[in-house]
């Protein structure tokens, strides 16, 4: 029997749910952030027994019959192979890596999945690797240029100690008591070698000049230059090189008469003298052009222009003009 379109039984209606099904899918709400941590706590107890790593919270909520569709259409599968991935990204940081929730101002969006919290940590913490890394390089190369550049500076110290040294000034060191008092035995004087450049020597000054009788030691290449810096610094004195005072200058005669320096027939003061000094008699000489008549202070330990005659102008290295040791003696000359 065929039914009659027009009869007045009704056809059977299709219940609600079915109307609900077949019309079109209502858009899912936003999940929350705490939504989205729960259901992935859920999904990792569900898990827990295939990777090992079950992690279930005796207060945390038990798996719902939906949870292996989650709202945002993922499968059970995708959210497993998250799941593996986090778990692969602990096991490499050696720390849980523990998602945390951006605090996001109304109009900025949605709030960030956990993957993209996973991301954005996993960034922070590459910056801070490289961050680390580069200060590390920084500092390796601080200390390697701080090295490399000692030698330099070395190198530049003693060439401008040899400039100063070779032109303007010099330390030497008083080995013996050929002038005390005025000066002690290793006391160090500082010369000034530009005195005699642009002024007269004059009578009382205390030179530092070149001995006639210096005999050149030969010494090995070690040795010069230790005694190069020895001198240069005034620890030590050079071997060739005499400290006495000037008694007469170009053209005067020069003699000793009953202890007393007699200069041009006239006897002259010396109040730098020990006390008591006596002097064997000096036959008069007259000093040549460009030549000066030296003679220690303590005149009985010294040798000099008495032995070995007067000093040409050409050999003097410069003026001692004060005594720099010992510390806190400082003494003009």
């Amino acid at each position: 029997m065929v039914n009659d379109p027009t009869s007045d039984e009704e056809l059977p209606r299709p219940s609600q749910p079915e109307i609900a099904a077949d019309g079109p899918e209502a858009a899912p709400e936003p999940e929350s952030d705490a939504s989205i941590l729960e259901r992935f706590e859920a999904l990792k107890q569900t898990l827990g027994e295939e990777l090992g790593t079950s992690q279930t919270q005796p207060h945390q909520p038990q798996p719902s019959a939906g949870a292996d569709r989650p709202r945002d259409g993922s499968t059970l599968d995708e959210l497993q192979d998250r799941v593996r991935r986090v778990k692969q990204q602990e096991r490499a940081a050696g720390t849980p890596l523990e998602p945390v929730a951006p605090t996001s101002s109304e109009g900025e969006g949605p709030p960030l999945t956990y993957e993209e919290l996973e991301a954005q940590k996993q960034a922070e913490a590459v910056r801070a690797r490289r961050e680390a890394k580069k200060e590390n390089r920084r500092q390796r190369r601080k200390n390697r240029s701080f090295w490399a550049e000692l030698p330099i500076l070395v190198l530049v110290a003693l060439v401008v100690a040899v400039i100063i040294k070779t032109f303007f000034f010099q330390a030497f060191y008083i080995p013996s008591g050929s002038m005390i008092p005025t000066l002690e035995i290793n006391d160090r004087v500082l010369v000034n070698k530009l005195s005699y450049r642009f002024g007269a020597v004059e009578r009382g000054d205390i030179l530092v000049f070149d001995s006639p009788e210096a005999i050149d030691v030969e010494r090995s290449f070690p040795a010069r230059v230790f005694r190069s810096i020895g001198e240069a610094t005034g620890l030590t004195s050079p071997e060739t090189v005499l400290i006495k005072r000037v008694v007469g200058l170009p053209g005067d005669t020069v003699a000793i008469v009953d202890g007393r320096v007699h200069v041009n027939g006239e006897p002259i003061a010396e109040p730098y003298l020990p006390e008591g000094v006596t002097m064997r008699d000096f036959e008069e000489v007259t000093i040549p052009a460009d030549h000066v008549f030296m003679m220690g202070d303590n005149r009985n330990q010294s040798r000099d222009s008495r032995f070995f005659g007067a000093i040409p102008r050409d050999d003097i290295v410069g003026r001692a003009f004060v005594t720099v040791w010992p510390p806190g003696a400082w003494t003009g000359l």
